[in-house]
């Protein structure tokens, strides 16, 4: 897979741009933002950490 980030200071121009990239999504282009992107492996990494029920959670809350 290839990663592309583009930036683009024109809200106009950006708008045309994600129009025109989105014509490419059934040939599988994934079109994500920067913010959502780091959200994204945020959340991947927390995968990786061991759970606990949302009543133990309450219960150590202090």
């Amino acid at each position: 897979m290839h990663n592309i980030a583009i930036n683009i200071k024109d809200d106009q121009l950006a708008k045309q741009v994600i129009w025109w990239l989105e014509h490419f999504k059934e040939d599988g282009v994934e079109i994500v933002s920067i913010e959502d992107l780091e959200d994204l492996k945020a959340l991947q990494l927390t995968r990786q950490e061991a759970s606990i029920s949302f009543e133990d959670y309450l219960d150590h809350e202090d």
